[in-house]
């Protein structure tokens, strides 16, 4: 084997096997891997032998029964180039609203529809087919790992972050496939989930005045709310934002509601820390309290995930750009991600990171999910250039 860094996207254009290619999403599509409630044991099984028939080795690593992560490895060092994307995908929700089995993969004027055919199955698919592009071209593909995994649609919690954490997976450059429409990411936001609980007096409907009511409370926090996030921005991220994603309260119409339960999303951008989140929401209800001065009100965060940008210059940033742009033959696109992914965990551990992917994220969660068959094989042969790129010395 020979490892070369002059084999041009052209030859591995040359190379791609479209029918492969697609053969291989279409049988990740039709598996319901559902999250949740967490069905990715089938997914894992088939894609652990598409890695298996690539010669690398493979290994299951579950944090919760029934729900493995597949990690492949080639050759038998270190690993250098992680390249991790995930198996789960959102559920396909009401059949009626879709024109096309969600899970029937179906090809229709170039484009591949189904749950998961943009995230994030296709992007898999490709990568898969850039490691075969590889092999064909007898590049040694030594120090390259798959970290294909469970759970990144509930927060990665059961999947990427426990290999991290763990050390299950410690490459420092780590490519995530995402649908990005093959942009470059290199910034992303950071997600943070936190509740508010208002505790109110229940009393009689009809006097009011005699309990204390969490529900108007609350009201008056959230009203607030919006106020306290700090007017700053970031060149490719924008600034944060924050939204009220749901409210539960009270016991029935007649009650004087004795609790109110907020749950709200607020993104962060690089700089801001979850003592400053903690601290803009406390303002909240202290000036909700120049309303109502009996207010009893706490905050919970249960999820906080570090925002994260790559350094000036990251090597997995330049080289997936270059990667992208000679497969497309047109310049390559680099963005923030407003949303989030697992790249957050590699960051956190000291990777270098980006996120890239064929597949278009306005569709990705929706009943006309799909992938455009010609932009996969591009994210092919991009995934198959930068591969080949970072895994060589120097």
């Amino acid at each position: 084997m020979s490892q070369s860094v002059t084999l041009s996207a052209q030859h591995f254009a040359d190379l791609v096997d479209r029918d492969r290619l697609t053969s291989r999403l279409e049988q990740l599509v039709r598996i319901p891997s559902e999250n949740p409630p967490g069905l990715e044991a089938e997914a894992a099984r088939v894609v652990g032998g598409f890695c298996a028939e690539l010669g690398l080795t493979v290994t299951e690593h579950e944090t919760e029964p029934g729900r493995p992560s597949v990690i492949a490895r080639a050759g038998n060092g270190n690993p250098v180039l992680c390249y991790c994307s995930h198996i789960d995908v959102v559920p396909a929700g009401d059949p009626t609203l879709w024109d096309v089995d969600p899970y029937g993969a179906v090809v229709k004027d170039g484009l591949m529809f189904g749950r998961g055919s943009s995230d994030a199955k296709g992007p898999i698919a490709a990568a898969l087919e850039a490691v075969e592009l590889l092999k064909a071209s007898d590049v040694d593909i030594s120090g390259l790992e798959l970290a294909l995994v469970a759970d990144e649609e509930a927060m990665g919690l059961k999947g990427a972050k426990p290999l991290v954490d763990e050390g299950i997976v410690t490459a420092k450059n780590v490519i995530v496939g995402e649908p990005t429409s093959l942009r470059i990411v290199r910034a992303q936001r950071g997600p943070c989930w936190f509740r508010i609980i208002v505790r109110g007096v229940a009393g009689h409907g009809s006097a009011p005045e005699r309990g204390r009511n969490a529900i108007r409370h609350m009201a008056a926090i959230i009203l607030r709310l919006e106020e306290t996030v700090p007017d700053i921005t970031h060149e490719v991220l924008g600034g944060p934002s924050i939204n009220v994603g749901t409210i539960t309260g009270g016991e029935k119409v007649n009650v004087i509601p004795a609790s109110c339960i907020a749950e709200v999303d607020r993104r962060t951008i690089p700089g801001e820390t979850e003592a400053d989140v903690r601290a803009q929401v406390e303002r909240s209800i202290e000036l909700a309290r120049e309303t109502f001065p009996d207010i009893d009100a706490s905050i919970e965060i249960p999820v906080f995930g570090q925002p994260f940008e790559a350094a000036e210059g990251a090597r997995v940033v330049s080289t997936m750009t270059q990667a992208v742009t000679d497969a497309q033959q047109a310049e390559a696109e680099v963005i923030g991600f407003r949303g989030s992914s697992d790249a957050r965990f590699f960051a956190d551990g000291g990777a270098e990171v980006c996120v890239c992917g064929p597949g278009d994220i306005t569709v990705a969660h929706t009943a006309r999910e799909y992938i455009d068959l010609d932009e996969l094989a591009r994210g092919a042969v991009a995934y198959a250039c930068a591969f080949d790129r970072l895994l060589a010395p120097g």
